[in-house]
């Protein structure tokens, strides 16, 4: 299997994952949504969304690990199309790495320690309500970041088939006007082998001209 092979794959690894990670992201969007941009003056809106994250916290610890996992498989994705990357791509495929890189590490340390501290209770120097927000709002930040790379690697398919499409019309362009001027050319070609032709028979008939006359002269 070829390199070029594996490129496709590459691309799909990443749309996947990311689109995974969006899905997660929208299942916690209902509890947000009445936390980060709906003032709740009762603060049940608080209690459903720590309820929501402790759900979320006391899940088998394989349920997050396919997370991670898609995650993983996400980079693995930008290190394939990184192997061999086109000069004129390769800053598309670094900006779709860098921004996976970016929302995993809020993921790490915003998300994971804002689920543990709704296990824990323990929220540090905030409230609860303020943790649960800055959950919200960097799950924010994540979709602003994991839309970016389906922009990158949109756009990078964009620029690859447009390429393609303006090599493919040169290339149709060069091949007909190369056949234009075999065609003009034919026409001389064809002329210069009559004249050609015609002045070999011409110096044919006068060397069997000369042979004839020697020979009557020899008669003689």
């Amino acid at each position: 299997m070829a390199y070029s092979d594996l490129v496709p794959v590459g691309t799909s690894l990443i749309i996947g994952a990311t689109c995974f990670a969006l899905g997660t992201i929208y299942g916690n969007l209902p509890y947000d949504l009445n936390t980060l941009w709906v003032k709740d003056e009762s603060g049940q809106a608080f209690s459903r969304s720590l309820a929501h994250y402790l759900v979320w916290a006391n899940t088998p610890p394989y349920v997050h690990h396919v997370l991670h996992g898609v995650i993983f498989l996400g980079m693995v994705g930008c290190f394939i199309k990184l192997y061999k990357p086109k000069e004129d791509s390769k800053y598309f495929e670094y900006g779709t790495l860098g921004l996976i890189v970016f929302a995993t590490v809020i993921y790490l340390t915003n998300l994971r320690t804002g689920i543990n501290s709704c296990f824990v209770g323990d929220w540090g120097e905030v409230d609860m309500p303020t943790g649960i927000n800055v959950m919200a709002a960097s799950q924010v930040m994540m979709v602003v970041i994991l839309v970016g790379v389906l922009v990158l690697q949109g756009g990078l398919y964009y620029a690859e088939w447009y390429d393609a499409k303006l090599k493919a019309a040169f290339f149709a362009e060069e091949a007909r006007l190369a056949g234009l001027q075999s065609d003009a050319k034919a026409p001389i070609a064809e002329a210069e082998a009559e004249a050609t032709a015609e002045v070999d028979a011409g110096a044919s008939t006068a060397v069997k001209n000369d042979k004839a006359k020697k020979r009557k002269s020899k008669k003689q």
